[in-house]
């Protein structure tokens, strides 16, 4: 299923179809139940495209951002080609070393305690929240984790551990990081 969304201007049918036989091609590569949500915005200097693969709770994005239309959609989906490429490399390397090397558990250790007396009030009052999501943490491995955050091209990733604490993933200069909520 491809889900298309037009932000800030009216897409024409030609560019729809052109963006159904590009994803068209990408389909075949992934499980029968994926769905394709893309959406293109109108911005001040250009376009940008987002196509979002969605299986089973997984999530892959490809993204970019052009001065035409076409180009942008494109970009996006050699964008979203190279991840999955990425995501095949890994399941092939996966299978072949008989599992990943352990991540590093180790998160820097923080100083003294810090107590909100050493904050001003002024400071909570000045933060400006622009997005707000809602999320559904599954429940996956450690390194399922940072496959979904690797694909996403995010900078962290919530999930549920197998023992059913939450826990958030995050990239670090030389590797990963792996917060445990209690």
């Amino acid at each position: 299923m491809i889900n298309i969304t037009a932000r800030g201007f009216e897409l024409k049918q030609g560019a729809k179809d052109g963006i159904e036989s590009e994803l068209r091609r990408i389909e075949k590569m992934l499980p029968e139940d994926s769905a394709f949500d893309v959406t293109l915005k109108k911005l001040k200097d250009g376009y940008q495209c987002d196509i979002t693969v969605k299986h089973f709770g997984s999530y892959i994005r490809g993204e970019a951002t052009e001065q035409r239309i076409e180009p942008a959609i494109d970009a996006a989906v050699d964008d979203l080609k190279r991840k999955l490429r990425k995501l095949k490399t890994y399941f092939v390397d996966k299978k072949r070393k008989g599992g990943i090397d352990m991540i590093a558990e180790s998160i820097d250790e923080l100083g003294d305690d810090v107590s909100m007396d050493n904050f001003d009030e002024a400071y909570f009052e000045s933060v400006d929240i622009k997005r707000t999501k809602t999320i559904t943490p599954n429940m996956m491995t450690d390194d399922e984790a940072i496959v979904q955050m690797e694909m996403l091209g995010h900078s962290f990733f919530v999930f549920l551990g197998i023992d059913g604490e939450t826990k958030v993933v995050y990239k670090r200069k030389n590797g990963y990081g792996l917060l445990i909520c209690e």
